[in-house]
């Protein structure tokens, strides 16, 4: 009787289905908000700048990560400080901020979003505070999680005192050419001397060469440190040269003023292309060198760099070129071998 229970019991687990392993614990997925292009994350920003500049905490709190925070002239702030801060400035009735946008660039890496653009703020005059603009560089990192939130925050301000400050200590540690820009020396040689402006002059390398070829020489740059330099190197060299301490953006080059004028190493903006085009006497050379566009230091530099053909087309009226090349060649900036140059000369007829 027992051998034919313990046979029953074999074959009811014999056919019996197989024990059933317990199920695997799952965490519920949360959804994931809708992918974002540059243009919506540019948007999201403009978005995010807006509820600040109006000073709505409730809105600005929205777009914040829980682990948010925000570098701020050399101060950080997590979200209840800055949240402080906006909600103090609406119960004083601050009156709302505006602001101009310039460069805008998006940077993406799978769910991470990060947004950098130039700005001009515009601060309304409050108080005995008058109204005034602030320009600045602002940068937003977006995650991408239930919904797209702000983890971190950074203001950069771009003032003239904060561009001083970078080309000085660029004038002292970074590596560069002392000696005059070589594409000027060839350029000059056998000229008559006139007047001539150095743009963004540096520590005088390019001013000093030309006053020692007997050019009456005017220098500017916004950097006190290269003034130094440069009235240091023209009392030994007693060289005669009018050194100016300025921003070259805004400072005036006149009308049919000089009779060469040097953009070397200074930028590519088309606005300050046109200003030295208007400068130049009748005869006038416009002397120029710099990153070709699509160098990578072309891409980071301050402009974008020149593209080939750019200035030949910029001077095709009313000027002889006398020199257009893009070339691979050592620049007198950094520390590279060699680079792709744009080296251009032209005289107004």
């Amino acid at each position: 009787m027992r051998s034919a229970v313990v046979m029953l019991v074999i074959v009811a687990c014999a056919s019996a289905p197989p024990p059933v392993a317990p199920a695997a614990a799952t965490c519920p997925t949360s959804k994931q908000a809708p992918d974002l292009d540059e243009a919506g994350i540019t948007e999201k920003s403009h978005a995010y700048f807006d509820a600040a500049d109006r000073h709505d905490a409730n809105a600005v709190a929205d777009l914040l990560a829980p682990g948010f925070n925000e570098l701020r002239e050399a101060r950080i702030s997590t979200p209840d400080i800055l949240l402080a801060r906006l909600r103090g400035e609406a119960a004083n009735k601050a009156p709302p901020l505006t602001r101009t946008w310039k460069e805008q660039h998006v940077f993406r890496s799978g769910d991470i979003a990060t947004f950098i653009g130039e700005a001009v703020v515009h601060i309304p005059a409050r108080g005995e505070v008058p109204a005034h603009d602030s320009q600045a560089f602002f940068t937003l990192v977006w995650s991408r999680g239930a919904k797209w939130t702000v983890v971190h925050s950074e203001w950069d301000r771009h003032d003239q005192s904060a561009e001083k400050d970078r080309w000085n200590e660029a004038l002292v540690y970074a590596s560069f050419n002392r000696n005059p820009n070589q594409l000027l020396v060839d350029t000059v040689k056998g000229r008559k001397p006139g007047k001539a402006l150095d743009i963004a002059m540096g520590q005088g390398r390019n001013a000093l060469f030309l006053a020692s070829q007997g050019w009456k020489t005017t220098g500017v740059d916004i950097a006190n440190e290269g003034i130094k330099l440069a009235k240091q190197t023209a009392a030994k060299q007693k060289l005669e040269v009018e050194l100016i301490e300025a921003d070259v953006d805004t400072w005036d080059l006149g009308t049919n003023r000089w009779d060469l004028v040097t953009l070397i190493y200074a930028g590519a903006e088309p606005e300050m292309v046109e200003r030295i085009k208007k400068s130049l006497k009748k005869g006038g050379l416009f002397v120029a060198e710099y990153f070709h566009v699509d160098t990578e230091a072309g891409k980071k530099s301050g402009a974008s760099g020149f593209m080939t053909g750019e200035l030949a087309a910029t001077f095709k009226q009313g000027y002889k070129i006398l020199r257009d090349e893009v070339v691979e060649d050592k620049p007198d900036w950094g520390p590279k071998p060699k680079m792709k140059l744009v080296r251009f000369v032209a005289q107004k007829l």
